[in-house]
């Protein structure tokens, strides 16, 4: 596993997003750090590892062979939890659901990307860097607000983080942590977080062009 070639795929989204989520929250307090190693294999290699395994996982029930957005948002996020990146500085003790907040917010970045992609082809080619830069700025992934809520009086996010955090637990017969992470559930999710946020960047974009110059 460690001679085989990272897909230029996986590159992308873990310099620009895993390892940007990973320092911004490890930025917002100094009690965290990023593990440099995971059972002798680096970071980057370690999230990898277990991405290969989820995206295996989820092919077996697919006609085809490439995943979507939705699932591999999903598959990331669900590589996240299991090897947990994000520990205490000389053993401080943390927010125990802090890898679940990376977890989500890996896979909404995801969904973030491919939406200003694809929102990046109706734009001219000679704005399209500069709405590129705006958007990647600008334009975040909302979650529905507790005034949405049909019964739930918890915010979304926490529910979410919440259901993130329950899908691991110690097994009773070998005394080790297992996973119960469901792709095609967290899949559908992100779905619906994408179709959520389709007005969203549309108004970031008109705002980008209110705030450009007229010529």
């Amino acid at each position: 596993m460690k001679n085989e070639q990272l897909s230029d795929t996986y590159k992308m989204l873990y310099d620009y997003i895993i390892s940007d989520v990973l320092f911004q929250i490890c930025n917002s307090n100094c009690d965290y750090c990023v593990k440099y190693l995971i059972d002798n294999d680096k970071l980057p290699i370690a999230i990898w590892k277990k991405l290969q395994h989820y995206e295996k996982t989820a092919s077996k029930n697919m006609s085809g062979t490439r995943l979507d957005r939705h699932k591999l948002a999903s598959c990331i996020c669900g590589a996240i939890i299991e090897v947990s990146p994000i520990l205490g500085n000389d053993g401080t003790k943390i927010p125990k659901k802090i890898n679940e907040l990376a977890a989500l917010y890996i896979g909404l970045n995801v969904i973030k990307v491919f939406m200003m992609n694809d929102f990046l082809h109706t734009v001219p080619l000679e704005d399209k860097e500069n709405a590129r830069r705006y958007l990647k700025n600008n334009f975040n992934i909302c979650l529905p607000s507790i005034n949405e809520n049909v019964c739930d009086t918890q915010e979304y996010q926490r529910n979410i983080i919440n259901a993130l955090y329950w899908s691991h637990s110690k097994c009773d017969i070998s005394q080790k942590e297992c996973f119960h992470f469901d792709i095609w559930a967290y899949a559908k999710i992100f779905y619906h977080l994408e179709l959520y946020n389709r007005k969203n960047i549309e108004k970031c974009y008109e705002n980008y062009v209110k705030s450009q110059p007229i010529n």
